[in-house]
């Protein structure tokens, strides 16, 4: 019986990100960034926002993206105007990512001293070609040492930036046992399934990074999944579209303003207008 609930349950959920998969590559802008609306189109919010700058650049042409590994989509940019170097982590684009995403299984493995509990389909994607895009990640890093490091993803893609924030952060650390002495990178992600496993784990992930946002549409079932009760989280999960009236797929939704109405960052980097609290879910706050 338990077998049969988990079977239907996948299979609701593999057609749910087929058709969110679909909209998407109709969608896909044909160039790198688009900087379609002027600041002031934006009314007060942030001069530098997520959902201007990080959405759209997960929004870029499939055909920019690299492959390694078992399907490990990615591409990185450096922005030499905002001196920021982007890693972007592309979203579900085939069968065997749809599998991926809901093999539920949570998974261990080291990262000296600590041990790392996270979704097997992603950590299995992951490890497949993590070398390739953290070698190339490096070689930005080296060439630009004073830019800031912004990992980001959309959907599935969201899922491999949190990876890649930890992976940088250990492989950087001077003393191993202590994330504090290794590269923080701002995490920006959207719409991003529940990865993490564990309560533990949600104060070690929040040493790793400078900045986590884990955007997610209040009606974002993709975003939902795994269900919190399986002990699977995302770390400050912030929830928007509230005021989102569109009948669109809210999956697809994250570049679009309306759906950060009355959403704004107080982070100094960030370089808002105003000082106003963001509404972070307590997704990493679960009981065990």
């Amino acid at each position: 019986m338990k077998f049969l609930r988990i079977s239907v349950f996948v299979v609701l959920s593999i057609l749910l990100v087929a058709g969110c998969a679909t909209s998407r590559m109709e969608k896909a802008p044909s160039h790198t960034v688009l900087y379609a609306m002027e600041d002031g189109e934006w009314g007060n919010r942030a001069k530098i926002v997520p959902w201007k700058n990080y959405s759209e650049q997960c929004r870029i042409s499939r055909s920019l993206f690299k492959q390694t590994g078992k399907s490990l989509n990615y591409y990185i940019h450096a922005d030499d105007e905002n001196r920021i170097v982007y890693l972007i982590f592309e979203d579900s684009h085939s069968v065997s990512d749809w599998v991926n995403d809901f093999d539920y299984k949570a998974v261990s493995y080291e990262h000296p001293p600590y041990t790392i509990a996270v979704h097997g389909g992603f950590v299995h994607v992951w490890q497949s070609g993590c070398q390739t895009v953290m070698q190339e990640l490096e070689e930005q890093l080296t060439e630009h040492p004073s830019y800031q490091i912004v990992i980001t993803g959309w959907s599935m893609g969201g899922a491999f930036a949190h990876l890649a924030s930890e992976e940088l952060n250990w492989r950087t650390r001077t003393d191993k046992s202590d994330p504090v002495t290794g590269k923080k990178a701002i995490l920006v992600t959207y719409g991003c399934p529940r990865l993490l496993y564990g309560s533990e784990m949600a104060d070690y992930f929040s040493l790793c990074v400078r900045a986590c946002y884990n955007f997610a549409h209040v009606r974002d079932g993709f975003a939902r999944l795994p269900p919190e009760s399986w002990r699977f989280f995302v770390p400050n999960r912030i929830q928007v579209g509230q005021n989102d009236a569109s009948k669109e797929m809210a999956h697809v939704r994250y570049g679009e303003k309306e759906v950060y109405d009355g959403i704004h960052v107080n982070d100094a980097y960030m370089q808002t207008d105003e000082n106003v609290s963001i509404p972070v879910n307590a997704d990493n706050a679960h009981s065990p």
